[in-house]
């Protein structure tokens, strides 16, 4: 018999993958969105989490960007 999990399948380098990482580890135990760990640079998590890994990212983007002083 084959089990069948739906999710998001996540293709990034790997300091973003260490980032969700740390993201879902700072979360409880029941709010986890990894299903499982593929390797280094690819992710399966649970797909209702797809908006709130977006704008993590988007906001640790922002954070950590150079902007030349005027």
């Amino acid at each position: 018999m084959v089990n069948a999990t739906k999710g998001l399948f996540i293709s990034c380098d790997i300091p973003m993958a260490q980032f969700i990482i740390n993201m879902n580890a700072a979360l409880p135990q029941s709010q986890k969105f990894i299903i499982q760990v593929l390797d280094s640079t690819h992710l399966f998590v649970q797909p209702n989490v797809a908006e709130m890994i977006r704008s993590a990212v988007a906001e640790f983007r922002d954070q950590n960007s150079y902007e030349k002083p005027n």
